[in-house]
Formats: structure tokens, sequence, C-alpha cells
């Protein structure tokens, strides 16, 4: 009986150690959403910023705007575009408002701080006006915002602060869904359909930006590209290009 045991815990410690490995795989995802595996290498340098990618014994190099994102030793990297040039970002703290990590100049460690929205709106965390500049730019939420202003909430809080805003926007999406009596126009039919998908990479993000576009699009807001584009390869493994060409014809 003991024996029997012990057989049965190494194989459970064995298949546990494989699920780890598994888990831990580098990948790089691409924008036509097809997922790589390897041993990955972040070029983050240069003009000609990058992925190289070996598999197989073979190397293969994929262009920074070919990349959607690229996960290496448990981390996840994104391309950002800041001071008018994308560069591959790590994902500090992921939602509608996501703390990007940077490489500052001459620097290998990702110790720069950058605050993205999924409308596109950007800041880079600054040391001085720190209180002043972080709040303006969370100021749709107000309670955070004022928490920030007041000192309640600073610099070293940053995670909590992303934390809050974004608990304060899908709150603020919850509320206005369910004040709807029914889905009206193309764009509220697609977020019907994409809710009723079944779950796969980036779900999540595509409703939050479907909200966005339907949102800007009622305030007769310029719709950016990237907010497409990146809607666009996020349906893209999915069966409803044709409801995402339709929504489009409401932001013409």
């Amino acid at each position: 009986m003991r024996s029997f045991t012990v057989v049965h815990i190494l194989l459970f410690l064995l298949l546990m150690l494989a699920y780890q490995c598994a888990g831990a795989q580098d990948l790089v995802i691409t924008t036509q959403g097809d997922t790589l595996t390897g041993e990955i290498q972040i070029l983050n340098y240069g003009s000609d910023r990058r992925v190289r990618l070996v598999s197989n014994g073979e190397k293969h190099f994929y262009s920074i705007l070919k990349v959607r994102q690229a996960k290496m030793n448990g981390e996840i990297y994104e391309p950002v575009k800041r001071e008018n040039q994308y560069s591959f970002m790590k994902v500090l703290r992921p939602g509608y408002l996501t703390l990007y990590g940077f490489q500052a100049e001459n620097q290998t460690g990702y110790d720069g701080l950058f605050l993205v929205k999924k409308d596109g709106s950007r800041l880079e965390v600054a040391n001085i006006s720190f209180r002043k500049l972080t709040a303006s730019f969370l100021e749709d939420c107000r309670e955070v915002s004022q928490k920030i202003y007041d000192g309640e909430l600073n610099k070293k809080d940053l995670f909590e602060i992303v934390d809050q805003y974004n608990a304060c926007v899908e709150q603020r999406t919850a509320t206005r869904i369910s004040t709807k009596a029914k889905p009206t126009g193309r764009w509220d039919d697609l977020y019907e359909k994409v809710s009723k998908e079944e779950s796969f990479s980036g779900k999540e993000d595509a409703l939050d930006m479907i909200t966005e576009i339907k949102n800007k699009t009622e305030r007769g807001e310029k719709i950016p590209n990237f907010l497409i584009e990146g809607l666009k390869a996020s349906l893209n493994t999915t069966g409803l290009k044709a409801a995402l060409e339709e929504a489009l014809t409401e932001t013409n």
C-alpha cells in the first residue's frame, strides 16, 4: 500500500512539473493572431525593434509592428508608442488602464513607468508633478483622481491607483449596460455577439474596445485608427468579422 502511494505521489509531482514548464513556455502572438512558441529574445534597440524566435533550431525575426504580444520568462511584453516610436514594454498591471515598464535610454531594466488607456491616451509617470499630472490624466474617475490630488494615493501606490481606476471604469461600464432596455445599434449588436462567444484570448479587451468606440461614435469623436486595428486583431480568430465590418459603418 505504501509503495502504491509513493508511486502516485511521484507521478503527481512529475505532472505538476510538466504543467509548470508548459505554462512558462515563451511565445509570440502576432498581429494576425498566430501563436508561436520557442526561445525568445526581445531586441529592443535601434530603429528595427523586433523579436527573435528560435524554434526547432531555426531563427525567425518578427518586426515590432507584426507583434501583438510576447511572453518571455513568465513576463508579458507589448509594443507601445512613446515619443513617436514603438518599443516593447513590460506589462506590470493590465486592464483598461495598463501600467507598463519601459527601458529608459541606455538602461537595460524596465524601470521607466508608463500608463496607457484603451482609448489610446497615455502618460509617462513623472517624479516631479506626479500628483498634478496623474490626477489630471485620471480625472474621468473623480474618486481616484481626488485621492491622488489629496495625497491619499501617491507614486508608491501606483498598482493600487491602477486597480482602483480600472474598478471605477468597470463599474461605470456595467452601470451603463444595465440601464439599457435592449441593445440598439450595430455596436451594441457586436458587443452582445462577442459576449456570447466562448472565451478567447483578448475577449475582455475586445469588449472594452467596443464600448470605447461606441461611446466615441455617439459623442461624434474621431476613432483612433489603432483602436480599430486593435479590435480587428482581437476578433481575427472569431467568426465576427462581418459583424465588425457592419459596426464600422457607423463610424464613417
